[in-house]
């Protein structure tokens, strides 16, 4: 039993999970015991590079890939960047300077895409559907003789939409095009077969599946690493595309919790939609006018963004104080700042700004999410009681004109 259970129902494994205690257990012992150099030639720099190679094959393993395939990183955030940003400078002396990518994508990739134009790139953020889904016929008729790489967030971390991978990889095939897959709320929750799902690269963190923060792997498939490696860097070092002493009890809990991952997914996967199913139909059997943003038909279970129209995002979840959630609004001065991502799908603003993410994780249990249902219930009837958006909203008051002087937009 974890400790912050003792606080509140933790419902925010999107954003971080607590580490396993047998990731712990391993890291402890790396630490105590195994604090050699991996780049020493002596007996405790082999035990350090042992331990390091035995963590990147549970990666390995986990994504059916070669270890030479695997670049141990700080985390997504900077597998990201080498990937895009690398991969297209390398790639625009030939004259494919072209990256696109999406509306809906994390701040992580759009930063690096803007980061690109900035520098003289070409760079094209497309769109989505309502659904929060890639639309195919758009993303190809950007597609040009000039594109180097399309990436793509494989499972979206507000609202859990899974994107069409196999469709992506075909499209990418066809036109000779690289694709990047953030794959960071995608790794070790669901199946990711990367011998027979072909893409070129591939970013996640560890702290995202039971594994300690600081820690994250790019997977780049060996014909690309040229693309991406540093100059005049140390092969011998994470094959010259990332400097420095690698950080060996953090590569050992990250390829515990691939370890552990690969073990339990399916069982974890199961029980983590039972228990989505359960939340859902708690709070609409409930209360009227609450909506699942985001396509219900492929997605990631363990996320759910749902809006409670006519309560504020932040004020519910300061009001639903049992348990830890995240708002996809928030107030600055007299603008309300909302998702970008629910901004990109067209969801309206009203809807938007009383959106909340609702992440459940492997320590979850029924009794968590019971708890999580009656206080928000209770929240959103009181917030409801007193607010006079939700009384416009029963009068049938069309709320668009309303929000769209006090709504601030993030122009990705």
């Amino acid at each position: 039993m974890h400790k912050y259970k003792e606080e509140q129902i933790y419902l925010d494994y999107a954003a971080t999970t607590p580490c396993d205690d047998r990731v712990l257990l391993e890291m402890f012992d790396t630490f105590k015991n195994n604090f050699g150099n991996p780049n020493s030639l002596h007996k405790y720099g082999e035990n350090a590079m042992t331990s390091l190679s035995i963590a990147r094959s549970h990666v390995c393993n986990l994504l059916n890939v070669n270890n030479h395939e695997i670049i141990f990183t700080s985390g997504a955030t900077e597998s990201i960047n080498i990937a895009i940003s690398r991969s297209i400078q390398k790639l625009s002396k030939s004259g494919k300077n072209h990256l696109i990518t999406f509306k809906t994508e994390h701040k992580a990739t759009i930063d690096a895409a803007k980061s690109l134009e900035r520098s003289g790139m070409v760079v094209d953020i497309l769109g989505v559907t309502n659904e929060g889904l890639i639309n195919f016929d758009e993303l190809e008729k950007k597609i040009t003789s000039s594109t180097a790489m399309i990436s793509v967030c494989y499972v979206n971390n507000e609202t859990g939409v899974l994107q069409d991978a196999e469709r992506l990889v075909a499209l990418c095939r066809k036109y000779s095009v690289l694709l990047h897959l953030d794959a960071t709320q995608a790794l070790g929750k669901i199946p990711i077969d990367l011998s027979c799902l072909d893409v070129d690269m591939l970013s996640a963190s560890g702290h995202k599946i039971y594994g300690p923060k600081g820690i994250g792997i790019l997977f780049c498939r060996k014909k690309h690493q040229s693309l991406i490696r540093m100059p005049l860097g140390n092969l011998d070092v994470e094959y010259g595309i990332r400097s420095g002493t690698p950080p060996v009890p953090l590569c050992v809990g990250l390829g515990e919790a691939t370890k552990i991952a690969k073990k339990e997914m399916s069982s974890d996967l199961a029980r983590i939609t039972d228990l989505r199913n359960k939340f859902i139909s708690g709070i609409t059997s409930q209360i009227p006018e609450i909506y699942i943003n985001g396509c219900q038909e492929s997605n990631y279970p363990g996320i759910i963004n749902m809006s409670f129209r006519g309560c504020e995002g932040e004020a519910l979840m300061m009001e639903a104080n049992k348990i830890a959630i995240a708002s996809g609004s928030a107030c600055t001065s007299n603008k309300l700042t909302i998702s970008h991502v629910l901004d990109a799908m067209g969801v309206k603003h009203d809807i938007a700004q009383s959106s909340l993410r609702i992440s459940i994780g492997k320590y979850t249990n029924e009794q968590d999410i019971d708890i999580a249902i009656d206080n928000l219930v209770n929240a959103t009837k009181k917030l409801r009681s007193i607010s006079p958006v939700w009384d416009m909203i029963q009068e049938g008051v069309d709320l668009d004109e309303f929000f769209k002087d006090s709504i601030d937009h993030h122009n990705h």
